[in-house]
């Protein structure tokens, strides 16, 4: 027993010896959770490491990326959420239970997430799920905005909506992070900087607004439009579906700009309907169902001066049409791999007490294939990377 524990000390000497630089590159590639709670509590050097912002952004890039799955079950009024990995070729499936509230955008390991507490109160609040129940909760909206939500359609295909948009994001320039709320384009986007702000700020529209895109609850099963929360790229850009066939509402978190970003130019007109955004590979793509099996995908490739390339084509050849949905009921909700995997859902086959229908695009083999693991009720899809970031961190 004693000859045991003193090779014990033997061994954590010679790591606690190691140089920082060669400690950093081990201990980075160790899964986040082990790092918080185990490994930060052996020696103090390696708590102060952890601890740093440098280690936490480190960490970051070695660990694969996951999928928040929220599953709303509008008739019991309760939001499942699982979290979904792919390790290799194998899917890993975890179910993280119903009281987290609604998740509505991912940055760095931090979520920021919309919580009932009751008919009348809900709050926006950041917080680290790894790290433990403490939460920043944001105060209210200058616009008065609730943050509900409410459900589109019948049943059993009705659809959970918001009526507003936001997400949180950072600021590589000033180091501090920010969240964005959009519930009214006439009033404009509401801005809140975490550690400086203590109320919102209005950032107008830089262009006059004749018939405001509002989203109003009490009109909630009559409304055409409804806001979204934006797809964000790199948690430093963010784009809105605006229900234009010609251009999408785009704003660069360091700068605050607002701007209108056209959308590409396909050889005929768009229809709304018809596309979808999503974050491929840290730039914006544009998801367009030409027919009933072609799918194009375009990428933004150069934001400021507006750049699109056409980098995918989905042509479902006629032996693939009998066994995969019609292209046109399907919705583009994530990509996987930096990009080489397209996660679709399947709009029309949803039946009660049954499970959707998810496929999944591979660019190098331009294979689709049905997802085989069964989802019930989803309503949302929010790209996640685990990290041990807290919203203190850049200000510490």
């Amino acid at each position: 027993m004693e000859m045991k524990k003193r090779q014990e000390d033997e061994e954590r000497s010679t790591l606690s010896e190691l140089p920082d630089d060669i400690m950093v590159e081990i201990l980075a590639k160790i899964p986040p959770k082990f790092l918080y709670k185990t490994f930060r509590c052996v020696y103090k050097s390696w708590y102060r490491l952890i601890s740093s912002t440098e280690f936490m952004n480190k960490t970051a890039i070695h660990h694969n990326p996951g999928i928040f799955i929220q599953s709303v079950r509008y008739f019991r009024s309760t939001t499942n959420t699982s979290f979904l990995q792919m390790d290799g070729l194998n899917f890993n499936l975890t179910n993280l239970g119903s009281s987290m509230g609604i998740i509505r955008s991912s940055c760095n390991g931090l979520v920021l997430v919309y919580e009932p507490i009751s008919k009348e109160v809900n709050n926006l609040c950041v917080k680290n799920l790894l790290t433990g129940p403490t939460s920043l909760t944001l105060p209210n909206c200058l616009s008065g905005c609730t943050h509900k939500h409410g459900y589109h359609g019948r049943a059993p295909g009705r659809i959970l909506h918001t009526y507003c948009g936001s997400a949180l994001g950072f600021d590589p320039l000033t180091k501090v992070y920010k969240v964005v709320h959009i519930n009214n384009d006439g009033y404009g986007i509401e801005v809140f900087t975490i550690g400086s702000d203590k109320t919102w700020r209005k950032v107008p529209l830089p262009w006059p607004v004749e018939k405001p895109r509002r989203g109003d609850l009490d009109k909630f099963e009559d409304m055409k439009f409804f806001w979204r929360d934006p797809v964000s790229i790199k948690g430093q850009v963010f784009h809105w579906f605006v229900d234009s066939e010609k251009y999408i509402f785009s704003m660069d978190i360091s700068n605050e700009k607002v701007s209108k970003t056209k959308l590409p130019y396909i050889g005929k007109t768009i229809m709304k309907e018809h596309y979808d955004l999503v974050a491929m590979d840290e730039k914006l793509a544009f998801v367009y169902k030409g027919s009933e099996s072609k799918i194009d995908v375009w990428v933004l490739d150069d934001f400021g001066r507006q750049v699109w390339s056409m980098e995918h084509s989905i042509v479902a050849n006629w032996e693939e049409e009998k066994k995969l949905p019609q292209f046109m009921t399907l919705v583009a909700v994530a990509t996987w791999r930096n990009g080489e995997v397209i996660m679709f859902k399947a709009i029309e086959n949803f039946v009660w007490d049954h499970h959707d229908f998810i496929y999944l695009y591979d660019t190098k083999s331009k294979e689709m294939k049905e997802f085989k693991m069964k989802l019930q009720y989803v309503t949302k899809f929010i790209p996640h990377r685990s990290s041990l970031v807290s919203w203190r961190t850049e200000m510490d």
